[in-house]
C-alpha cells in the first residue's frame, strides 16, 4: 500500500512539473542572451545589439513562413526551422514555430545585415537548436 502511495505521488510530482516547466515564461533561451523586452519575449545579446532572439504568440495574419512581396523563406536543413530575409536585406535570420500550453508561438533570430550572411544564418540555427535543447521542445510543422 505504502509503494502505491508513493508511486502516486512520484507521478503526480512529475506530471505537475512538467506542466510547471512548459510555461513559455519559464523558458530558457540560448547562453548569449540577456534581458527581457517589457511585456513580451524580445531577448538583446549580452555584449551587442545583433541578434536579436525572439518569442512570439504566432499570428496568422502575419504570414510567417510565407513567401510574400515583404519576406522570402527557405528551408535551413533542420526539420521544421526556416531561414528568412526581407527582399531589401536589412533583416535575416531563422525561425520556427512550437506549441506550449497550447498555443503557438514562432521563436525567431533576426540579424540586421545589408546582405545575406551564411555565418549569421549559420548562427541563427545554432541559436535555435541550442533554444529546442535547453527546453526539450521540437518545432512544429507551420
Amino acid at each position: 500500500m505504502i509503494k502505491k502511495i508513493a508511486l502516486t505521488l512520484m507521478i503526480l510530482l512529475f506530471c505537475v512539473s512538467v506542466a510547471y516547466s512548459a510555461n513559455i515564461n519559464d523558458l530558457e533561451i540560448p547562453h548569449d542572451f540577456s534581458g527581457k523586452k517589457s511585456d513580451g519575449h524580445y531577448f538583446m545579446p549580452k555584449a551587442y545589439d545583433n541578434p536579436r532572439f525572439i518569442i512570439e504568440e504566432f499570428n496568422t495574419s502575419a504570414h510567417n513562413f510565407e513567401n510574400n512581396s515583404l519576406y522570402g523563406f527557405w528551408p535551413s536543413g533542420e526539420e521544421n526551422i526556416f531561414f528568412f530575409s526581407n527582399r531589401q536585406i536589412s533583416d535575416m535570420g531563422g525561425m520556427e514555430l512550437v506549441e506550449i500550453d497550447g498555443k503557438k508561438y514562432t521563436v525567431s533570430v533576426l540579424y540586421a545585415s545589408t546582405l545575406i550572411d551564411d555565418d549569421y544564418l549559420a548562427d541563427s540555427l545554432k541559436y535555435l537548436k541550442e533554444f529546442n535543447e535547453q527546453n526539450n521542445i521540437t518545432p512544429i510543422k507551420p
